[in-house]
Parts: C-alpha cells; sequence; structure tokens
C-alpha cells in the first residue's frame, strides 16, 4: 500500500470520527458555560438542570430519526447534514436573548449532537477492518474527549469575560464547519451501497480502504450475508436475534450514562469548585480532569483490540465503583478544609476518568458499531443512541436537584451501586464480539437462537455460547 493511499486512509479515518468532537464539545462546554449564564440571568436549580439537559432531548430525537434517514439517503450525506445543523445551532444558543430561547436552541443542537453519537459509530463499524475494528472506532471516543478538553479550554478563556458563555456556545461553529468540509472526502459505506445495490461502487470503495485482496475477500463476505438475508428475509421481521441484540445494544449505552460519569463531566467545574473553596480553581481542575481522559483514551486505544470487550467493561465498572465510593466517604472532609482529603478526591476523580476512559467511554462507541445485524443497523443505532440520551437527561436534569437535596456523598454511593450493575451486565449478558467481521457477529446472533442450538461451527465462526458471555 502506498504512502499516499495510507495517508488518505488516516485522513478518511480521522474525519469519520471528528463528528465526536462535536459531541464532546458540547458536552463539555456547559460545565463552564453554567456558572455564566447564572450571572446573566437569575435561573432555578430546575432551570439549570433544563438547560444542560434539553441538548440531550433534542440529542434522543436526532439520535432516533438520523440513523434511518442514514440507511436511506447514506452515511456520509446525513454526516454533512449533522454538520449543517449543528452550526445553526451553535448560533442560535450564541444569540439567545432569554433563558427559554436558550432552552430552545440546545434543543436544536441537541438534534445534531444525538445524530452523530448514532451516525459516527455506525459509519467508523462499517468502514474499519475487524482486526483493527476497535482502535479504528475507538477514534470517535478519542474525538469526544479532545472535544471535551478543548470545551475545557475555552470556558477558561473566557470565564471572566462579560457573557462569556455567548463565546463559549457560540464557538462550536468552527468544528461543525471542519466536519461539513472534510466529509467531502470520506467514501460512503460500502455495506450501505451493497444494501441499496450498488455493488460496483461498494466495491470501489472498500479499495479506498483495504488492499486490492482485503478489499476483495470483504466485499464477497458482505455480497454473501446480503443474499442470504434476502432469501431469509423478504419481509423485515422482528426476530428474536434482532431483539435481543437491540436490548444488549440499549442496555450498554444507557449504563454507561447512569455510572456517575457526566456528573463529573457536566459539574466538575462546580464539585470541583466547592471543593477547592473557587470557581477559577474548579474549572482549573476540570481542564486537568479532562487531560487525563484524553491520555487514557489515547492509551486505550493502542490496546483495546488486545482485550475482550467484556473483560474492559467488567474491570472498568470495578475501578469506577471503587473510586466514586473513596469519593463518596472522603468528601465530607474537604467541606473542613483539610488539604489531604482536597488532594484524594481529585486524585479518584482522575482515577474513576481513567477507568472509564478505557472501558465504558471507549468501548460503548465501538460496540454499538458492532452488536446489530445489518438489516436493521440504523434502526438500532439510533434507538441504543437515542436511550443513550435518556440516561443523560437523567443525570443532567436531576444532579442538581439531588445534590441540594441528598448531598454529594450520598449521590456518589448511589452512582457507585449502578456500577455494580454494569459489572454484572458486562459478565453476564453481553456477548463477546472483538475480533470478528459484522458478518460473523450477525451469523453469532442468528445461530444463538435458532431452534437447532446443536448445529455444527467451523472453525472459521464464531464461537455459540448459552450464556451469551463469548462468541
Amino acid at each position: 500500500m502506498s504512502d499516499k493511499k495510507t495517508t488518505s486512509i488516516i485522513l478518511i479515518y480521522l474525519f469519520g470520527a471528528f463528528g465526536g468532537f462535536l459531541f464532546g464539545y458540547d458536552i463539555g462546554i456547559i460545565n463552564g458555560a453554567l456558572p455564566s449564564i447564572k450571572d446573566t440571568w437569575e435561573i432555578t436549580p430546575l432551570m439549570e438542570g433544563t438547560i444542560t439537559s434539553m441538548l440531550f432531548v433534542g440529542a434522543m430525537l436526532g439520535a432516533v430519526s438520523m440513523a434511518p434517514l442514514a440507511d436511506k439517503f447514506g452515511r456520509k450525506l446525513m454526516i454533512m447534514a449533522t454538520a449543517m445543523i449543528f452550526a445553526l445551532g451553535s448560533l442560535a444558543c450564541a444569540f439567545s436573548g432569554t433563558p427559554e430561547i436558550l432552552v430552545v436552541s440546545r434543543l436544536i443542537l441537541g438534534v445534531s449532537v444525538g445524530a452523530a453519537s448514532a451516525l459516527v459509530p455506525m459509519y467508523m463499524g462499517e468502514i474499519s477492518p475487524p482486526a483493527i475494528r476497535g482502535r479504528i472506532s475507538g477514534l470517535n471516543q478519542l474525538m469526544i474527549t479532545i472535544g471535551m478538553l478543548v470545551s475545557y479550554g475555552i470556558n477558561y478563556a473566557f470565564i471572566g469575560v462579560f457573557e462569556g458563555w455567548r463565546w463559549m456556545l457560540g464557538g462550536a461553529i468552527v468544528p461543525a464547519v471542519v466536519l461539513f468540509v472534510g466529509a467531502f472526502i470520506l467514501p460512503e459505506s460500502p455495506r450501505y451501497l451493497v444494501k441499496k445495490g450498488f455493488k460496483d461502487k461498494a466495491l470501489k470503495s472498500l479499495q479506498k480502504l483495504r488492499s486490492a485482496a482485503e478489499a476483495k475477500s470483504e466485499y464477497e463476505g458482505i455480497i454473501m450475508m446480503h443474499e442470504e438475508v434476502l432469501k431469509s428475509n423478504q419481509k423485515f421481521e422482528l426476530t428474536k436475534a434482532i431483539s435481543f441484540s437491540i436490548f444488549v445494544g440499549c442496555s450498554v449505552t444507557f449504563l454507561q450514562q447512569i455510572q456517575g460519569a457526566n456528573t463529573i463531566f457536566y459539574y466538575s467545574s462546580q464539585i470541583l469548585g466547592d471543593v477547592f473553596g473557587s470557581t477559577i480553581s474548579g474549572v482549573i481542575s476540570t481542564i486537568g480532569v479532562g487531560a487525563v481522559m484524553v491520555l487514557a483514551t489515547i492509551v486505550t486505544l493502542f490496546f483495546v483490540d488486545k482485550f475482550k470487550r467484556r473483560t474492559l467493561f467488567m474491570s472498568g465498572s470495578l475501578g469506577m465503583g471503587s473510586s466514586l465510593l473513596i469519593v463518596g466517604l472522603i468528601y465530607p472532609y474537604t467541606q473542613s478544609g483539610y488539604t489531604w482529603a482536597i488532594s484524594l478526591v481529585f486524585i479518584f476523580i482522575c482515577l474513576y476518568v481513567i477507568f472509564y476512559a478505557y472501558s465504558w467511554a471507549a468501548v460503548t462507541w465501538i460496540v454499538v458499531g458492532e452488536l446489530f445485524p445489518g438489516r436493521v443497523r440504523g434502526m438500532a443505532t439510533g434507538i441504543a443512541s437515542m436511550v443513550n440520551w435518556f440516561g443523560n437527561i437523567i443525570v443532567a436534569l436531576f444532579f442538581p436537584i439531588l445534590l441540594n437535596s441528598i448531598g454529594l456523598s450520598n449521590i456518589f454511593f448511589m452512582f457507585t451501586a449502578l456500577c455494580a450493575v454494569g459489572f454484572l451486565f458486562a459478565k453476564y449478558v453481553l456477548y463477546e464480539t472483538n475480533g470478528k467481521t459484522l458478518e460473523e457477529i450477525e451469523l453469532y446472533l442468528e445461530k444463538r437462537f435458532n431452534k437447532n442450538k446443536n448445529a455444527k461451527w467451523t472453525e472459521t465462526e464464531p464461537h455459540p455460547s448459552n450464556t451469551g458471555k463469548d462468541i
């Protein structure tokens, strides 16, 4: 493979994942914008939660509607449409004249964020080679974390500026334009092209991403699976295999949201500001948390394909739960000004972020691109992303209210229990997808729920499991 082609492939993967940057920027920017917004308007805790969570209401709408549109019009076109909506929503936020208008603007912006959350994992999963699909799909999570880190830096730059939140929220138009322009070099998904009957174009698309031999081999596998689907499913049927895959995908995305991460990413400036004793200290320490997240995600990309997805999820939940438990126990001592307690809270929040980064942060969006059969991938990805944003809404809307009612320590204890749920789900429900082609994963699901469960398997096929632990 020539150096020119290698460079082209790298650019394709980077721009394909760039939607994650928009995703990360807008879920992180509200962290520093909220204190500035409260300087502009007097808002209640409920309005504060509404401004934060309305992005995720829009994201639910975007996720569930945009993915089926991608099945109809193509992944590439919908990525470009997402960038345009993002740019318009960013400008609307920047020029909002009242809290109510800001809420509506955040709703519009959320549509594009939700669309990106559904489209990028689906697209990256469909264009990535099986051996490094985790690493390539993980670029989405890296872009999310970089977007968050950049947003924290923007927060710091404008924290002392009059109505600086307008610059913070409006600045998102820059990455939106970058994504729109970059989308022109993206090849269409070969699996989408085959599904639409454009087989020659699908092969050419694969040839942009693989060597000639690899492209031919993968193309034949896609064609074979497509023909099998046409033979066995002339009409859509919600089979047990499809239903189970959707249940697993939705559970993964929901659990990602309710194990405490978004409390840190949306409200860490306030939490750490309270711990350190000033707003500016909270913003600065949040940048440190964001930097830890980016570094941990970069390291994750180098080993994510070397371990089972389930192993990463389980160890991540154990580490996350342990870290939050310790934070919950130590936090009361920070209110008495103990330096050791302040330092330990920051350290264990950073440890939590490390455990989260290599597990539920990165691997969730990898498996969302892998779990679903091809005939429902767009719809199922949209549903799973919608559930993801529903979990986001719950955390963003109710955290300020819970903080005033039960206190931070009890919130962290609650998240510790939810981390235990995440561990049990990964151990007993999730099925393994690492190292398998999308067609092999689909074949596994079909055979797992086939009445003839004792059917003979070849070495080239994924190994069945009655417990759903491994392929």
